[in-house]
Formats: C-alpha cells, structure tokens, sequence
C-alpha cells in the first residue's frame, strides 16, 4: 500500500513539474460594430472610380477579429521552446475570415510559427508578423485598424488604380525565419527572410527581406524599417517587387501621446526591373486621455501616388472614442473621411465612414 501510495504521488509531482514548465492557453480579440460604410470601387468597366455605401455589422473594425493558441517550454538553462497560432474570425458572421490575408482560405492565417528564445534573442520559423505591419500599428492611434487608420488603409486597404503601390506583401511572412536580437538598453533590432522557394522557369523571383530597429525608453519610441520583397510566381504573399521603408515615432507626454510615421514604398516592373509606381505617406496622430478609461482619439494621413495612369492624392481623416468598461472589455464609436483626388477618373471623390462597436479580449 505505502508503495502504490509512494507511486501516484511520484506521478502527481512529476505532473506539477510539467505544468510547471510548460504553457499553453487560448487567447483572442472579438470586435463587432454597427454602422454605416463608403468605400472607393472600380466600376464594372474599369474605367472610373466610384462609391458604394452600405449599413451593416461588421466585425474588426478597431482591430481584426481572431483566436489563437499559444505556448511555451522551459527547457533549462534560460532556453524556451514557444509557438503561436491564430486564425481570423468574422464574429458578424461566426465564419473564419480570410478577407484579411492574401494566402486565402488558411485557418491558420494570421499568425502559425513555432521558435526558441533565450539570452541570444529570438530565432522563429513559420508565418511571423512583418517589421512594416508592427511599424504601421505601433505609431498611430487607432492601431491595426484596416477601417480608421490612415496607415493601414493607405498600405493594406486598398489598391489597383485606386492606390497604386500599396504593399505588397501581407502583414504576416510565411515561409520566413526571424531573427530578433535581445533588448540593449532599448534598442531592439530584428532580421527576416522569407526565401522564393522557386526554381525553374520561376528562377526569376526574388528571395525577401526585412530589417527593423527600434529604440524604447520611457516616453520616446522610435523605429526603422527597411524591406526588399520580390514577386513570387509560386508563393502569393509576396505579389509585387517593392523596396520599401518606413519610419515611426511617438512621445508620451502624459496628457497626450503624439504618434508619426513615413514612408516610402517603389514597385519595380518583374520584367524590366524598372521602377513602375512609387507612393510616398505621413500620418500624424494622438491619444488623448480624457478619463481615468477613456481616450479620444484623431489622426491625419495623406499618401501621394505616381502611378501608370499620372498622380492620385489620397488624404484620410479620422476620430473616435475608445472607452474600456473592464480590463477585457470595451466600446468604441469613430469616424473617417478619405478623399482621392488626382489623374485617375473619379465620379465621386468621398467616402465616409462611422461605426459604434463593441470588443472584448480574452
């Protein structure tokens, strides 16, 4: 009897010990508004640009909607063996959405990777966040928002004869390996490369890479980034030959946080390898805390475009209220004015945009 006794609690330490060292949960963002939508469309001929407008519930507006599992192993001596994966939700609809990733149809397709840390940095395989994408939602008020901010709508939200030389490349790498070097004194740098995994006739593509730096201390926030991406015949994630970079800042003043950015963004012909179209971009942008759980938000981004038809002028204007009612929950109410202007054939030149949503984190 001692003996059998002896056993289970052997094995009952033994599991303590595990769970000690390992960590797994389940995590994830739900954002859901009402509110009425104007967008910039090609029309059916493709000749002229337009607006459609429609009322509706939409999901992610202030940030995209998804669920995610993640983890971590201590495996001794300060090494730890982590993985993420999370995929995109349409909480209006209970569908998982992959609207907002250009590998279509994934679950996986927000974030899969799995990678080893320790006192040397950070080493990740897998589909890892671009340094450009933490650039754009790190540096302006309202985030990741694909609906209120300048940012992300300039780089990711629209594009063809609307925009010219957006990104062209998603927010997230696959088939990369980052690199991220440990915090000095506040500087951090990172290092990705995502390789053309083609051969062939595809030999002509070009391998991709990203170079980040970034310096925190206290109020200041600074960061660079740099991109070289080819077009991928065999690989849609990377769709436009591009060399880009972009710059961010922002300062806490405590009563406001001010937040900027800039950016250049070349396409280069996949033939020719001559340049093809070429946008320059700036926000400005605060946080204002009003309350003890609440903050105004305002910002102002313009992105001038040289693209195959002349120039095009994009202008984007955007306020709102975030109030956080717990620690997990929130609402919000906003609104945006994007103006396009310039040598493209526009029948209406305005789109607005206002919206009351709910989000919640867990």
């Amino acid at each position: 009897m001692f003996a059998k006794k002896s056993v289970v609690a052997g094995a009952a330490l033994l599991a303590m010990a595990a769970a000690a060292q390992a960590d797994v949960k389940i995590y994830g963002y739900l954002d859901a508004a009402f509110g009425s939508y104007e967008n910039f469309v090609e029309n059916a001929a493709g000749t002229a640009i337009t607006t459609e407008r429609t009322t509706r519930v939409s999901s992610g507006n202030m940030m995209t909607s998804f669920i995610g599992f993640a983890g971590s192993e201590d495996l001794g001596g300060g090494l730890k063996a982590e993985f993420a994966l999370e995929s995109f939700l349409g909480v209006d609809t209970g569908t998982v959405n992959p609207t907002y990733s250009n590998l279509a149809g994934g679950f996986w397709g927000r974030a899969s990777w799995v990678g080893l840390s320790g006192g040397f940095g950070r080493v990740i395989l897998g589909q890892y966040d671009n340094a450009f994408f933490t650039l754009g939602y790190t540096y302006n008020p309202f985030g990741s928002s694909m609906t209120f901010s300048p940012t992300m709508v300039s780089w990711y939200g629209l594009s063809g004869d609307v925009t010219g030389a957006a990104l062209g490349y998603d927010t997230g790498w696959v088939n990369s390996i980052t690199y991220e070097t440990p915090n000095l004194g506040g500087f951090t740098a990172s290092l990705q490369f995502a390789p053309k995994e083609s051969t062939g006739a595809n030999d002509g593509d070009k391998n991709n890479y990203a170079l980040s730096a970034a310096y925190n201390a206290g109020p200041l926030s600074l960061m660079a980034v740099y991109t070289n991406s080819g077009d991928a015949s065999t690989n849609t994630a990377y769709f436009i030959r591009q060399k880009n970079f972009g710059l961010g800042a922002s300062y806490d003043f405590g009563v406001v946080k001010l937040q900027g950015q800039y950016a250049q963004i070349k396409s280069f012909d996949s033939t020719t390898g001559d340049e093809s179209e070429k946008d320059k971009f700036f926000q400005l942008g605060a946080t204002i805390p009003v309350t003890s759980a609440g903050n105004v938000l305002v910002t102002y981004g313009q992105t001038k475009y040289e693209i195959a038809a002349g120039q095009a002028k994009l202008k984007q204007f955007a306020v709102g209220y975030d109030h956080s009612i717990s620690k997990r929950t929130g609402a919000y109410v906003a609104f945006t004015n994007k103006k396009l202007s310039g040598d493209i054939a526009i029948d209406d030149d305005t789109a607005n945009v206002f919206a009351v949503g709910i989000r919640h984190s867990f």
